[in-house]
């Protein structure tokens, strides 16, 4: 029983109430979809945008290649200097780094054979390196001149071996995290002549 000079509510009523928020003629002036249609969208600003995002795409890309070729540089320096603090933040995390030799390193294992003298680097002479970048990836290709020895050996080992790097663009740096060696079964070519040459030997690479 309700109370009397209480009116139950009309479901018509409110039906109709929620229609005239929908004809436009109580329109929401807050609602996103009023902000929506408020906008005026023109093709020449579209096409505009896209032009810029591929013109400075193209720019980055062409300007990134210097910068992984002098970062690989870098990393060659510090690896026969055992700077591992310099080499420690061009190497990603998640690097695996593989010798020609078969075996696999990852970032801990191959910072602690560097700074530990268990290998030291002579020198490293890269030569026919080319870098591509696309986008947050990067990776460098090439040959190299490489001399080093073990704290188990009394005697240097040269090798002449081809390579491939994979670097990522992360937290605003190029990082390598990837590495993988092949060693070349024949003598290396002169690569200057202030460079000793290396030769290939009977024993396996670790590079």
């Amino acid at each position: 029983m309700k109370p009397d000079g209480l009116k139950s509510p009309n479901p018509d009523h409110r039906f109709k109430k929620e229609i005239r928020h929908l004809d436009g003629n109580a329109t929401l002036k807050s609602s996103p979809f009023h902000r929506m249609k408020s906008l005026k969208f023109r093709p020449f600003i579209i096409i505009y945008g896209l032009l810029l995002l591929q013109v400075t795409g193209l720019r980055a890309q062409a300007d990134e290649r210097p910068h992984l070729l002098a970062l690989e540089k870098r990393r060659f320096q510090s690896m026969v200097h055992r700077d591992t603090v310099q080499l420690s933040a061009m190497l990603g995390d998640s690097l695996i780094f593989i010798h020609s030799s078969g075996v696999i390193d990852n970032k801990q294992s191959f910072m602690k054979d560097i700074s530990s003298g268990h290998i030291t680097y002579l020198f490293i002479y890269p030569e026919k390196v080319i870098a591509v970048v696309d986008g947050n990836a990067g990776w460098i290709y090439g040959r190299a001149n490489i001399r080093f020895k073990l704290s188990t050996m009394t005697t240097t080992i040269d090798q002449y071996v081809s390579f491939v790097e994979v670097y990522e663009y992360k937290r605003n740096q190029w990082q390598m995290v990837l590495c993988q060696n092949a060693r070349i079964e024949k003598d290396a070519p002169w690569y200057n002549n202030m460079i000793p040459q290396v030769q290939s030997g009977p024993v396996p690479s670790i590079y």
